[in-house]
C-alpha cells in the first residue's frame, strides 16, 4: 500500500469517526424535544373529545362485536391491548397530556421519552385507520431519542443537575442522532420516486391542484390558490415541491448548503400545513424533526445575532424614547 492510499484511508477513517462519534451539541435536540412535545400535546388534545370513539373497545373498531373480527386493529404489540379491562382507555387520553407536558419541560426525560413512545405506539396499534403519518414519524424519532439525553440542556433535569452540583452536560451521543437524520432524509429519497410512479400529476405539474381540491386531504380553505395566474401557480408549487424534496436529502449534509436546505424544506411543510388542513400534524412533525439537523454553530450565531439586535435596535429605541421624554 503506497502513501497516497494510506493517507486516503486515514482521511476516510477520521471523517467516519467525526460523522458518527464526535459529540454533538445538545441544544438542537433540546429544541426538537420542545417542539415535538408541543405538537404531540396538540395532537393528543385534538383527539381527546373523540378518544373513546377512536380507541375504546365499543368505539369505531368494535372489539366487542362477535360478528366483526378485524385483525388489523388492537394489535398485541400495543399498550392498549394489554391494559384492556384493567385500565380505562380514556385514562390514557389525559395521561398523554401530562406526559407531553413533562416532555416539553424535560422532566425525567429518558423515562418520559419512553412513555410518550409507548402512548403513540399504542394509538397506532389500537386503531391504524386514524393514523395519518405524524404518529409514525414521531415514533421513529423517539426510538432513536431513547439512546440520547434530550434533557441535557433547557430542561428541569438540567436544572436539577446544577442544583446537585453535578457536571454540566452540553453534548449528546452522535450516532443515534445520525441514524434519525438518515431516516428523515430517506423519507424524501424514497417517497419522491413513488410520487412520479403513482401519480402523473407530479410530471404534468397538476398534483398540488388535485391535492388541495381533494376531499381526502382537504378541503382547503384556499381552493383558488391553485387556479391563480391561469394555473401557472399550481405548476410552480408542484415542481417547486419536487425540487425541494429532491435536493434536501443531498444538500442537508454539507455545511455551506445545510441551512438553505432546512429553510426550504421547513418553508414547504409550513406552507402545506396552512393550505392542506388534513395533513397539518404530519407536515409539522417533519418541521420538528428538522431541528435535529441544526448544529451548535447555528445556535451560537443566532445568539450573536440576537445580542446584536438587542444592542443596536432595542437599546437605541429605548434611548430615543428616554431622550424624547426628557425633552
Amino acid at each position: 500500500m503506497n502513501q497516497d492510499e494510506t493517507n486516503m484511508i486515514s482521511k476516510f477513517s477520521r471523517s467516519w469517526n467525526l460523522f458518527w462519534f464526535a459529540p454533538l451539541d445538545a441544544r438542537p435536540l433540546a429544541l426538537f424535544r420542545i417542539l415535538t412535545g408541543i405538537l404531540c400535546f396538540a395532537m393528543f388534545a385534538s383527539m381527546l373529545p373523540n378518544w373513546n370513539r377512536f380507541f375504546a373497545a365499543d368505539g369505531m373498531i368494535s372489539l366487542v362485536s362477535v360478528e366483526f373480527q378485524n385483525p388489523r386493529v388492537d394489535s398485541y404489540l400495543g399498550l392498549f391491548h394489554w391494559t384492556e379491562g384493567w385500565i380505562p382507555v380514556e385514562f390514557f387520553g389525559y395521561f398523554s397530556l401530562v406526559i407531553c407536558g413533562m416532555f416539553i419541560f424535560g422532566m425525567h426525560t429518558r423515562w418520559v421519552t419512553f412513555a410518550l413512545l409507548l402512548l403513540i405506539d399504542a394509538t397506532v396499534h389500537r386503531n391504524p385507520y386514524i393514523t395519518n403519518g405524524e404518529e409514525l414519524v414521531a415514533r421513529m424519532c423517539l426510538v432513536y431519542c431513547l439512546l440520547v439525553d434530550l434533557g441535557a440542556v433547557w430542561s428541569w433535569d438540567a436544572l436539577r443537575r446544577k442544583e446537585r452540583g453535578l457536571p454540566r452536560c452540553t453534548t449528546v451521543f452522535t450516532w443515534p442522532v445520525r441514524m434519525m437524520q438518515i431516516n428523515i432524509a430517506l423519507i424524501y429519497a424514497i417517497s419522491l420516486p413513488y410520487k412520479f410512479a403513482q401519480d402523473p400529476g407530479w410530471v404534468t405539474g397538476d398534483a398540488m391542484h388535485w391535492t388541495v381540491a381533494s376531499d381526502m386531504w382537504g378541503p382547503s380553505s384556499m381552493p383558488w390558490i391553485t387556479l391563480a395566474f391561469g394555473g401557472l401557480f399550481r405548476k410552480l408549487i408542484t415542481f417547486g415541491t419536487v425540487i425541494v424534496e429532491g435536493i434536501f436529502p443531498l444538500l442537508v449534509w454539507f455545511r455551506p448548503s445545510r441551512r438553505l436546505a432546512i429553510f426550504l424544506i421547513s418553508s414547504l411543510h409550513i406552507g402545506i400545513a396552512l393550505v392542506i388542513p388534513n395533513v397539518t400534524f404530519f407536515t409539522l412533525i417533519m418541521v420538528c424533526a428538522f431541528a435535529a439537523f441544526w448544529t451548535g454553530e447555528d445556535f451560537d450565531q443566532l445568539a450573536s445575532f440576537w445580542k446584536y439586535l438587542k444592542a443596536n435596535c432595542f437599546n437605541s429605541n429605548r434611548n430615543t424614547l428616554s431622550q424624547a421624554q426628557q425633552s
